[in-house]
């Protein structure tokens, strides 16, 4: 198995390359703002070819390259349900003030959706790149919030945790559809059932494990 990820834009989100190998097909998780030239150099680098892009929520700093990568690659984009209004819409989830700075990106606030857009259903499985790919729906953060989990041979479980849970923290609840409360009950029902083996690779941040954030994550301590 092969997992490359650099961090994108302003808000500094990670982009992953998911792949059997070089020289294989592989999957683009959350390609966000500015990720091309980032993204051709580790596809090039390890010759590398994009069958389909991955989006953990619709927040602009994890789809901002997805229309972008979908042109040039011609490849999907599956994309939570009940987040697909972000990839058009991106202000419907942040605050007012990023609005210069999307100016700043696209030229505009509004944005034209990828050609191909898959909507995922929340515990929905899609292979592609020949990984069997689980969308964990784990609302709080966006409406549509998911992990995106697939079981290797050599590492047993692998969840990318998106702006679900961080190394020592979770995604924050105060922007637009975000909701506290909805956050609490994901963590509880969804992100604490996960086998301790699994290796996190979240959306912001260095990689951990559930072992790691079951024991020191001050956010998970209430169902310790």
């Amino acid at each position: 198995m092969f997992i490359a990820s650099f961090a994108t834009g302003p808000w500094q989100a990670n982009c992953y390359l998911l792949a059997a190998g070089p020289g294989s097909d592989c999957v683009i998780v959350d390609p966000g703002m500015g990720a091309m030239e980032m993204l051709g150099r580790g596809l090039e680098e390890h010759h590398l070819n994009p069958v389909g892009v991955a989006l953990t929520h619709g927040h602009i700093d994890h789809v901002g390259s997805a229309r972008e990568v979908c042109q040039r690659y011609r490849t999907p984009v599956l994309c939570p349900v009940d987040d697909r209004h972000l990839l058009s819409d991106p202000m419907a989830g942040l605050m007012a003030e990023a609005a210069p700075l999307l100016t700043q990106y696209y030229g505009s606030t509004r944005l034209t959706e990828p050609e191909e857009v898959v909507d995922v259903a929340p515990g929905s499985h899609h292979l592609l790149a020949g990984f069997d790919l689980e969308f964990l729906h784990a609302p709080g953060h966006t409406p549509g919030c998911s992990m995106i989990r697939f079981i290797d041979d050599e590492y047993g479980p692998i969840v990318m945790s998106g702006d679900v849970v961080f190394a020592g923290s979770i995604g924050r609840t105060d922007l637009p559809g975000g909701d506290p409360e909805v956050m609490a009950t994901s963590l509880e029902r969804v992100v604490r059932p996960l086998d301790d083996a699994s290796h996190l690779l979240p959306g912001h941040g260095p990689a951990t494990t559930m072992d790691q954030e079951r024991r020191t994550n001050p956010y998970l301590q209430a169902f310790a």
